[in-house]
Order: C-alpha cells, then sequence, then structure tokens
C-alpha cells in the first residue's frame, strides 16, 4: 500500500493568495476526493474559473476510472482479466505499452519487479482464508508461473500472449502511478497550470507551486520520517505497513518477492521521487523488494529518481541526490 501524508504548500508566484500580475482575479483552489482502483483519490488544483475547475477535475477522475476498468484484475471484463482468462488476448495501446514498460522495470531490477508474480499472491489470499501458510511445494508451484520474460508483446497484431499456461499478471505496481499520470495530462489539457493528483499516496504535482510532504514513519503513524518539497514531480513510497496479515504470527506484507514467492522482507519502506508517477510507483516496489543496498544502487543506476528506503532496523539509506528534496 502506497502511503505519503500531504501535509502543506507553499507558492512560488510573486504575487499573495495566487493573484496573476495584471489580473484583478484571484486563483481558488479546487479539491475533489473519490474513491477509485481500491484507494482515496485525491485532486486539487488552482483556477480562475470554477466552472472549468470542476468539469477538468471531473475529466480527470472520469480517466482514473478508464484505467481502472481496463487494468483492474477485480473487474472480470476488464482487458487484464481477460487476458489472464485466456492466456492470450487482442489489447488496447494502453495495455501495450504498460506491459513493455513493466518488462522494463522487470529487466533492470533483474525481475524484483515483475507483473507476473500473480499466481504467488493468489496462493497467499488462499493461504490467509484457510488460516495456514503455503507449503514450499505450493510455493515452487507457483512460482513455475512467474517469469515476465514469459510474456509475448506482437505490436502488429496487438496481443499479448502468455508462454504458459495459468500465467496471470497483476499491473497494480505500476497501474496507479499511471492513472495519476493520466489524470495530470487530462487537467494540463484542460487548461490547468498548477494542481496534484494523489491516488493513496501515488502523487504527482505539476505548475509553478512547491509541495511540501511528509512520508510517514513506517512504525508510528503520528510521526513522519523527514519532508520532501517537490515540484512537478512526482513521490511515491512503497511499505509493510499498511496492507499485511498475520499467518502462525509471521507478518505477512502485501509486496510479494517474485523471486522467493514470500513476503518481501528487507525493507519496512521506500519512496521515489521521479518526473512521473508511473515510473516512480515501479521503481518503488522494485526498491522495496531488492532491499536498501539494492536498491539504492538501481535507483543510481536509473539516474532520473531518487530513493530512500528503510531497512528492518530502520537504519535510513538515501540515493547521493535525494537531500536536494529535504
Amino acid at each position: 500500500m502506497k502511503k505519503i501524508i500531504l501535509v502543506s504548500a507553499v507558492f512560488l508566484f510573486g504575487c499573495p493568495s495566487g493573484t496573476s500580475v495584471g489580473r484583478s482575479v484571484v486563483s481558488k483552489e479546487f479539491s475533489e476526493k473519490k474513491l477509485l482502483m481500491g484507494t482515496t483519490v485525491e485532486i486539487k488544483i488552482l483556477s480562475y474559473d470554477k466552472t472549468i475547475a470542476k468539469k477538468s477535475i471531473s475529466d480527470a477522475f472520469g480517466e482514473i476510472a478508464h484505467v481502472e476498468n481496463i487494468f483492474s484484475v477485480y473487474k472480470p471484463v476488464s482487458e487484464i482479466s481477460q487476458l489472464n482468462k485466456n492466456g492470450s488476448a487482442v489489447v488496447s495501446d494502453e495495455v501495450i505499452q504498460l506491459i513493455k514498460k513493466s518488462k522494463y522495470f522487470s529487466e533492470i531490477s533483474a525481475g524484483a519487479f515483475d507483473i507476473t508474480v500473480l499466481p504467488i499472491i493468489e496462493l497467499w489470499k488462499n493461504s490467509k482464508k484457510m488460516e495456514r501458510l503455503p507449503s514450499k511445494k505450493e510455493i515452487e508451484n507457483a512460482r513455475k508461473l512467474v517469469g515476465w520474460k514469459n510474456i509475448s508483446i506482437d505490436e502488429k497484431n496487438k496481443k499479448i500472449i502468455f508462454a504458459k499456461k495459468g500465467m496471470k499478471i497483476d499491473l497494480g505496481g505500476i497501474a496507479k502511478g499511471y492513472a495519476v499520470d493520466r489524470a495530470v495530462e487530462v487537467l494540463k489539457k484542460s487548461g490547468i497550470k498548477t494542481g496534484i493528483v494523489n491516488a493513496g499516496g501515488d502523487i504527482r504535482c505539476f505548475g509553478g507551486k512547491i509541495w511540501k510532504i511528509a512520508l510517514q514513519n513506517p512504525r508510528d503513524k503520528n510521526d513522519f520520517i523527514t519532508i520532501v518539497k517537490i515540484k512537478n514531480k512526482a513521490v511515491t513510497t512503497s511499505g509493510d505497513y499498511e496492507r499485511y496479515f498475520f499467518l502462525d504470527k509471521i507478518k505477512i506484507s502485501h509486496i510479494i518477492n517474485p523471486l522467493s514467492g514470500y513476503s518481501a522482507n528487507k525493507s519496512i519502506s521506500s519512496t521515489i521521487i521521479a518526473d512521473n508517477a508511473t515510473d516512480a510507483d515501479a521503481l518503488a516496489t522494485a526498491t522495496y523488494v531488492l532491499g536498501p543496498e539494492d536498491g539504492v544502487k538501481l535507483v543510481q543506476l536509473y539516474k532520473v529518481a531518487e530513493c530512500l528506503v528503510i531497512d528492518k532496523e530502520r537504519k535510513i539509506y538515501k540515493t547521493t541526490g535525494f537531500a536536494h528534496y529535504e
């Protein structure tokens, strides 16, 4: 579960209260919240016109709902559900492009990020219902269905094909960030110059405003680790402190390590700052699974992002450029 707390914002405009030079009209903040993609989505924008603001926000929410209808594994008629059901399917350009990007992040993370992990996730969900840990054999069998290299993309015929029967994908580790990016693009096309979209902690801001965002202490929801100041950037955190359960007194995080088949346990949280929410979302999952040292190395090689990872002993690791945002 992505969890970032938006605490305050600082204007960079030269005029008080967002007043535009040479204009008597004052820009106002408009915000709305909706439940989409299994989380609370909040959109805040600055606008001089209430009607334009309301329509822009409504259109942005509509775009997020569109993304959810395509990528959700919980909607039987979604393109991803149909693909999982049949093992191959003709899909939209959006699905092809996001699966291509997912495979890229799988490659650079050596499989720490892998959308084919759904069979293992389903195994753990069933184990929770049965109130018992899955056996090593069950884990081994589920892992046989995992492997991003077994996804074939036929761009000419707009088709996705799985190499193994029983393979399933879940783009939960990247689709929410993608939805945020799509919402931002809709707002920009509507003429909105400044705003922020927050989908349960997948955050992206745009325009001439600095946003201060407090990163929650994973072990104390009333405390925070640091405050980052971002402008025209995205911030996403993956952690073990919001969605988890216990089996045989063992804490099971919702983030599964595709390489082991077990709950990722090298870190307690990983925060990414990047140019867009899609990349930040995928990198947050990958670095969380990899652990602090390998996670930091991955982001430093990626070059256009920064990260802060907290290990099990609560030691903080950062890329060299992360301090630029604090």
